[in-house]
């Protein structure tokens, strides 16, 4: 997070506090944002109560300041401002790994290390792997908005969770059932995303498809089931049941359930049964490991549809706001 320590803040009492601070800063796990107008008292400060550093925290400070005018974008702007008063909770905010719940850890966990990889967020890779980021089982959707309301609760001052959840839309448009929840939880100050397609599976390209060892039911190939899966249009693609497909429910034949019989129509009887058994579990691993070898790009998720990329920069802003 970008951190401005005010100047009431350094004081002797405070000086333990102030050097995890910089620490903090050192190790790029927060950025320090110095105004102009302070960056002589700070060295001051330094010069009095850690002479043996006080040259190379005084260049950290000098590297981190800016003008004290703010750029009108409220990113640029500090995330945390450290008081006096606020120093020992902000020191314990800062220090807590920051909280993105998810429906599934592993599962949900990999798919955002993927699109971080894939659309250059690195820092969002590099705190999970340095342990700054925790990815918070939330043990169903259901579950989830009461998960981050506890994990909120282990910070003192400076919410650093966010959550994101499958929408469970069958059709196009249709308000998610989780539209209620979330808005309490904003309501509290806990801000997520709720996916625009059904699941988390519905942005699996298909590059990564042709990749996965699914078990393949006699006479339907995998290279064959993708073909059936290029034939729907994308609000189609985006509500299809990747996992289970159209299975029906004796697992004989295949179903469009009553409230997507309209938006499936158009699907020819052949792509019908050619996905009725979908594409099976653990394609978010796959994902994770064909985006670590460098085999996917932007566009393969653009092909899924226009704004499918605007959606996960935006997934990945809300994780990067709480680091």
């Amino acid at each position: 997070m970008r951190v401005e320590i005010l100047p009431d803040a350094f004081t002797e009492e405070g000086y333990e506090c102030l050097v995890t601070l910089i620490l903090y800063f050192t190790e790029t796990r927060h950025e320090w944002v110095v105004d102009i107008r302070h960056i002589d008292f700070v060295e001051e400060y330094f010069r009095r109560h850690a002479p043996t550093r006080a040259g190379i925290w005084g260049d950290l400070a000098r590297k981190s300041q800016v003008s004290g005018f703010w750029a009108p974008d409220s990113s640029r702007r500090p995330g945390v401002q450290v008081t006096r008063e606020s120093l020992a909770d902000d020191v314990h905010d800062l220090g807590s790994a920051a909280r993105l719940v998810l429906e599934n850890g592993a599962g949900d966990g990999a798919f955002v290390l993927a699109i971080a990889h894939v659309l250059g967020a690195g820092r969002v890779v590099a705190a999970k792997e340095r342990g700054w980021l925790k990815f918070v089982q939330g043990g169903g959707s259901g579950e989830v908005p009461k998960v981050a309301r506890n994990e909120r609760e282990d910070f003192k001052r400076t919410c650093r969770v966010t959550f994101l959840l499958d929408s469970d839309r069958m059709t196009p448009g249709e308000p998610s059932k989780h539209e209620a929840a979330v808005g309490e939880l904003r309501d509290a100050g806990i801000f997520g995303h709720i996916l625009c397609f059904r699941e988390i599976e519905n942005y699996v390209p298909n590059r990564v498809l042709a990749a996965a060892s699914v078990p393949e039911p006699r006479n339907v190939p995998l290279t064959e089931r993708i073909a059936h899966l290029k034939v729907l249009s994308h609000e189609q693609r985006a509500h299809f049941d990747m996992k289970k497909g159209f299975a029906d429910r004796r697992g004989q034949g295949y179903e469009i359930r009553p409230e997507q019989q309209k938006l499936y129509r158009s699907v020819p009887e052949s792509a019908r049964v050619g996905l009725r058994l979908g594409f099976g579990d653990g394609l978010m691993q796959v994902l994770l490991r064909e985006a670590e070898a460098g085999h996917l790009k932007e566009t393969d998720f653009t092909a899924l549809g226009p704004d499918v990329c605007d959606e996960l920069r935006a997934i990945l802003d809300l994780v990067q706001r709480i680091l």
